[in-house]
């Protein structure tokens, strides 16, 4: 019976999460539909189920167009007053004399009006959609009792009461017109660009606008879409009461939003279905009719509603259950006692037959690997090959299927992050785990604060100093006070290294630490690494950069494809054997150079500025060209791509297109116009939309000049999708796969698979190769120098030299915001430096090698 249950939840488990959703909705609604039938027959009845059809019809019209806000990430709390302001304006318009025809578009009109301002405030004046339509909830309340003089207004007309009483055949018009709206929503969001980009800014606005998606239009949108859709259910409980009534509205915001939410809608944006709000209203409208059948008080309707709210936005979660794991090992007492484990002289971890699965497929198997104090190994691998789940695992963030972890020969259980930590184990992540609201020193002393003595109040100035002396260690001139989102990408990876460091860990893991650090920012970090392993700390070194790996570590764990491939002496094994250990095939040269016939200036800046870091940049670039833009961490780079594509807006200077200044430049316009594609710094900030499938997210730029009325051709873009993951050798080919569930180097070639599509003739890539694994960068080089042999002018910005140095046919070196140098193909790394560290002056003469 055990096997039988299991094997319905692997089932169960295999469908896609909005069908799953959707059969519990069933299933509970049925559930009680029998419960209440069985208390009392007459709920089971023709004239209830009428009744709660009509009830049903009006809540649905509402909560399908809440379903795209909330999907776009946002709020319409005004959806009631709007109902009944709109239907009060209707009234009047009856009472003056209007014809119904009329009447029922002052009614729309009244409702678009008041979504219209939502939108415009939240759009326009960046208020929280909280606020902003809470403010017009009180104000469209207010309107309504003032315009009525807080009594009903008659509408006796035939055509109106038509709207909401009539029939065609056994079936009420508003049941029709609740299904013909359900079949409008879902070709809108499911076949149209404009529902592609509604799950697109729900999932990552910044990605989203970075694609060139006009979010703010789509966002005012879908507030537009609620205020007309109040004022349709308006006219439909008008046509069923006779009358417009100045409260008819009140506490309708919250069915909607309940049916919306239990639908399986996430208030966090990007994920859900109208056909699953529908049935979520569906179960809203029984448990309301049920619970006023049996003379329920209205509270209690309120409790058992706001009680299937709040499970809902639990369940939903990806995380809950996880959680809910976790928990039943949290109270138990652990006899394995990590805390006694750090600060020993002589240390070692082994990792004994370690494997993960996830449903049901391995993503490691049998890693044997071993430790010791002093020592800096590296752990090597293309992305996807195991090393993110195994830091997961010695981080205790997750646990592993089978094999154990030994410390000194004991074996030991990570229940959480904590029991690493206390373990002796310290972290420095590859993705950010620090809070962007919070200062450094509030970040670094997150869960470890330091109280004033014998007071339940902070110490900030113990922390402050310890975090300014923390700093000062790693040669860094920030201010402890600073919020993390003011900091760069770099300054940000730096202060991960600081957190990690804290509480003298004697094992840590570095997965990736100078990605997106330059280079004398890295030598500060090795010089850190070289002091720690004197200290006797064990390090286990992650990095795509083998000229790294060589320079820290004295032996190498190589992994592919989830398995344990071997130990590799550094020193003894050269970089080529490690490469083909890692990938399993050769790789002639991973930064290739290639020359083209160059043609025309595509790309002319002259003496840009952002008003920020940006001071003032002049080059050129032709088609045909790379042109490599190198300088230190904040030296201006990323904000020169920003200022060509529109994503900041310049404070002084030019920006020429193929000869024409661009004036009020916008991602969207530079992609329509200008045939421009830009991949960002940072691909979890603003390069893939995680909520989106590896589908979706290729064509989410391609989409907007193939789609012919809004329509997207689906078989033409299933054809691309296909070509596309074959072509940028995405793995798992998979085109339903999240985004969000591939490993570094095949998201990155995600994003920059979403411009290639929409073949560019001028292409920005800022670090493209942060990241990925040396076969991956080979491919993304090899794709490059095949788009500029096809003329496209191509601006990168690089954190490695030499992949500037390789790749690029010049060279523009940035220092404190300004453009200081130009170097041909062939200069040398000092050269670079020179310009880069402002050693060498600005010069407005080319060197040629």
């Amino acid at each position: 019976m055990g096997k039988n249950n299991n094997k319905l939840i692997e089932v169960f488990n295999k469908i896609n999460r909005s069908t799953r959703v959707n059969l519990i909705i069933i299933s509970i609604s049925l559930l009680l539909l029998v419960l209440f039938g069985f208390m009392n027959p007459k709920f089971i009845s023709i004239n209830n189920f009428l009744s709660m059809g009509h009830q049903m019809a009006i809540t649905a019209v509402i909560a399908f167009a809440m379903t795209a806000v909330i999907l776009a990430k946002g709020i319409d709390l005004s959806v009631g007053s709007t109902l009944a302001v709109s239907g009060i304006v209707g009234a009047l318009a009856f009472q003056s004399g209007m014809s119904s025809f009329t009447v029922l578009l002052v009614v729309l009109l009244a409702g678009a009006l008041v979504g219209a301002l939502n939108g415009f405030l939240v759009t326009n004046l960046n208020i929280s959609p909280f606020i902003a339509t809470l403010g017009t909830m009180a104000f469209g309340h207010g309107a309504a009792l003032s315009l009525s003089n807080a009594s009903s207004i008659s509408i006796q007309d035939p055509t109106i009461s038509w709207a909401g009483s009539a029939f065609l055949g056994p079936i009420p018009f508003t049941i029709i017109i609740t299904l013909l709206l359900l079949l409008f929503w879902w070709v809108l969001l499911n076949r149209t660009t404009t529902g592609r980009y509604v799950y697109a800014l729900g999932g990552n606005f910044e990605a989203a606008r970075a694609s060139a998606v006009k979010v703010k239009l789509i966002q005012f949108l879908t507030y537009v879409a609620t205020g007309v859709s109040a004022g349709v259910a308006s006219i439909l409980l008008i046509g069923r009461v006779q009358s417009a009534q100045p409260l008819g509205g009140m506490g309708l915001e919250f069915d909607v939003i309940t049916g919306v939410i239990i639908g399986g809608t996430l208030l966090s944006g990007g994920v859900g279905t109208v056909i699953g709000t529908l049935f979520g209203v569906i179960l809203v409208t029984i448990i309301r009719t049920g619970l006023s059948f049996f003379g329920a008080p209205q509270e209690v309707t309120y409790l058992v509603t706001g009680g299937m709210v709040l499970l809902s936005v639990l369940l939903y979660s990806s995380e809950t259950i996880e959680s809910i794991k976790k928990s039943k090992f949290s109270f138990k007492k652990s006899n394995n006692n990590p805390s006694t484990q750090k600060n020993i002289d002589s240390s070692v971890i082994r990792l004994n037959n370690i494997g993960k699965n996830y449903s049901g497929f391995p993503a490691l198997t049998n890693i044997e690997m071993e430790i010791k104090t002093g020592e800096v190994v590296a752990l090597v691998g293309e992305n996807g090959a195991g090393k993110s789940t195994l830091v997961k695992i010695l981080s205790g963030i997750i646990k592993p299927s089978r094999g154990d972890i030994e410390i000194n020969g004991n074996k030991i259980v990570f229940d959480n992050a904590k029991h690493s930590r206390e373990a002796g184990i310290g972290v420095v992540h590859q993705h950010y785990s620090l809070v962007p609201e919070l200062t450094i020193t509030e970040n670094l002393f997150l869960g470890r604060e330091v109280k004033i003595k014998g007071l339940p109040l902070l110490s900030k100035r113990i922390m402050s100093k310890k975090t300014k002396d923390l700093l000062d260690e790693f040669n860094l001139d920030i201010d402890p006070n600073i919020k993390i989102n003011k900091l760069t990408v770099g300054q940000r990876q730096l202060i991960e290294v600081v957190k990690a460091t804290i509480g003298n860990p004697w094992f840590m893991i570095m997965d990736e630490p100078t990605s997106s650090l330059s280079k004398s920012e890295s030598e500060r970090l090795y010089l850190l690494i070289e002091e720690l392993r004197k200290r006797n700390v064990a390090i286990l070194y992650i990095s795509h950069k083998m000229d790294e790996l060589y320079k820290l570590c004295n032996r190498a764990v190589v992994l592919r494809d989830g398995k344990f491939i071997g130990n590799a002496d550094l020193p003894e094994t050269s970089e080529s054997a490690i490469v083909n250990m890692m990938v399993g095939r050769k790789i002639d040269n991973i930064f290739p150079y290639t020359k083209s016939e160059v043609g025309d200036v595509a790309i002319e800046v002259e003496n840009i500025s952002d008003g920020g870091l940006l001071k003032d940049a002049s080059f050129n670039v032709r088609k045909g060209e790379i042109v490599v833009l190198a300088g230190l961490m904040g030296s201006g780079r990323t904000e020169i791509l920003n200022a060509i594509f529109g994503m900041s807006k310049l404070a002084s200077g030019t920006v020429k297109i193929d000869g024409q200044e661009i004036h009020h430049m916008s991602p969207r316009k530079m992609y329509q116009q200008c045939e421009m594609a830009y991949i960002p710094e940072d691909r979890h900030a603003s390069g893939f939309i995680p909520t989106m499938s590896v589908a979706e997210n290729l064509t989410i730029a391609w989409i907007q000049k193939q789609s012919k009325f809004s329509f997207i051709p689906m078989k033409e873009e299933k054809q691309n999708v296909f070509e596309s993951i074959k072509k940028m050798n995405v793995r798992p080919p998979d085109p339903n796969k999240l985004v969000d569930y591939l490993s570094g180097g095949n998201q990155q070639k995600v994003v920059l698979g979403k411009w290639l599509l929409t073949k560019p003739k001028i292409l920005l890539l800022d670090d493209p190769t942060r990241g990925v694994d040396v076969g991956a960068k080979a491919e993304i080089h090899e794709l490059i120098a095949e788009l500029k042999k096809q003329g496209v002018a191509i601006l990168i910005v690089s954190s490695e030299l030499t992949e500037a140095l390789n790749v690029g046919d010049r060279i523009v070196v940035m220092h404190e915001g300004r453009s200081v140098g130009e170097l041909e193909h062939g200069a040398t790394e000092e050269q670079v430096m020179n310009y880069a560290l402002g050693i060498k002056k600005e010069t407005n003469q080319k060197e040629v090698q």
